[in-house]
């Protein structure tokens, strides 16, 4: 008995004193704890990283920028990011910057200008009146924006009294080529009562744009079925579509073959009218509009809203009325699909639109603020920009990824550079 309790004891003692014998617990050696250097502290130190370009203030570490981030990374108040200041109007007067574009192929900036408005009318009796010299729009393009080696040309067509009348909006297009339209009834004399506007077609080549062609300026085409443009966006080819203000429709141009600089002929032309008495403007504010996917997206800025038309929607139910020139075709589209992006209630009086990477981007005319939206209307960032109501018109994000804006009340253009 007493070599079986030996025993016994042997095999418990074999075990840690600290758990058989009651002995004291044995101190195992903790490994020592390294601290992480920390990754960033500002998101300056995550430029190039491939995590991202944004720094998390309490990991420390760097990450992907937020949804939305071109318009900022902060709290959305003007402090949030800085507003660079990328052309600036130096002519005595006041000038509209009411919209911008960049080239598709060129590393250029297109400025589109108009004076401000005079109220009158531009009679054939009095060419020199005031009204009559506020009509005309111009360009700015900038080569190599916001780069040391900027340069800035002015032009302004020889006859961009009829063909770039009080312009509101400008859509870069494929082959050289870009379009723009004017906040006006007619691009005539004004005691014509005839509503003789539409968009035009010009040429972006220095040889070509702004220069004498001997003929009826530089434009490249015009057609003429819609009043009071307020927007416009490129879809393919020379395929335009356009707010028409006088009616609140979504118009579709097709100008085909292009006729030359300072030629007439439009018989190719076609023109369709989709969702008639669904958009309502605002005088003197852009209502932009952008394509993508077969959706053409609008800033209805007398509704307060962003909708969007579905272009494969619609039949086409004869002529519309009236029709001031021979065209291939000018049909009306019945039971076109319109729908609200973002409905009433959001915007007070949306005027820019851009769409990147899946979001749209609206310009608040009415506030300063930009906003973003999922394109199901959601909104996932917002910034205030500070500069108060009546500033905010074209927004476009350039090819570095950032947000370009243009002043409706200096002719300035500025981009948002995130901090």
């Amino acid at each position: 008995m007493k070599m079986e309790r030996i025993s016994a004891w042997l095999m418990v003692c074999a075990l840690p004193l600290a758990v058989a014998c009651g002995g004291e617990p044995a101190q195992e050696e903790e490994e020592p704890v390294v601290l992480e250097e920390p990754e960033c502290t500002s998101n300056a130190e995550c430029e190039g990283n491939e995590a991202g370009p944004l720094c998390l203030e309490l990991e420390q570490k760097c990450a992907p920028a937020p949804i939305g981030g071109v318009i900022g990374w902060g709290d959305g108040t003007p402090e949030s990011v800085d507003i660079v200041t990328i052309y600036e109007n130096t002519a005595p007067a006041t000038i509209e910057a009411t919209d911008l574009g960049f080239h598709k192929e060129r590393d250029e900036l297109w400025i589109l200008n108009r004076r401000p408005f005079v109220a009158g009318a531009c009679a054939e009796s009095n060419p020199g009146s005031a009204r009559c010299t506020s009509l005309p729009g111009y360009t700015v393009t900038i080569s190599n924006p916001g780069k040391a080696d900027q340069s800035e040309r002015v032009a302004q067509d020889g006859n961009a009294w009829h063909f770039m009348r009080r312009p509101p909006a400008i859509a870069m297009g494929n082959n050289d080529l870009f379009g723009t339209c004017g906040e006006v009834a007619t691009g005539n004399f004004e005691d014509n009562d005839v509503m003789f506007m539409g968009p035009s077609l010009w040429s972006s080549s220095d040889d070509i744009y702004a220069r004498p062609s001997g003929k009826n300026g530089s434009h490249m085409d015009m057609l003429h079925a819609t009043p009071w443009c307020v927007g416009m966006a490129h879809e393919v080819d020379n395929v335009y579509w356009v707010f028409n203000g006088h009616v609140g429709s979504i118009d579709r141009y097709d100008f085909n073959e292009d006729h030359g600089p300072g030629e007439a002929d439009h018989s190719d032309g076609e023109v369709r009218r989709y969702a008639e008495g669904t958009l309502s403007r605002v005088d003197h504010v852009p209502g932009h509009m952008e394509y993508l996917d077969g959706w053409v997206y609008v800033a209805d800025t007398g509704n307060g809203r962003v909708v969007k038309l579905d272009t494969s929607s619609g039949e086409a139910t004869g002529d519309f009325a009236p029709i001031y020139e021979p065209l291939a075709e000018s049909n009306q589209m019945a039971n076109a699909m319109v729908m609200d992006v973002v409905a009433p209630g959001s915007l007070t009086r949306p005027s820019g639109l851009a769409i990147h990477d899946d979001l749209l981007y609206v310009s608040d005319n009415a506030t300063g603020k930009m906003h973003a939206f999922d394109l199901d209307g959601q909104e996932v960032r917002t910034l205030d920009t500070g500069l108060g109501a009546g500033v905010l018109g074209g927004i476009e994000v350039g090819p570095d990824g950032k947000m370009w804006f243009t002043n409706l009340t200096n002719g300035s253009v500025y981009r948002i550079d995130v901090k």
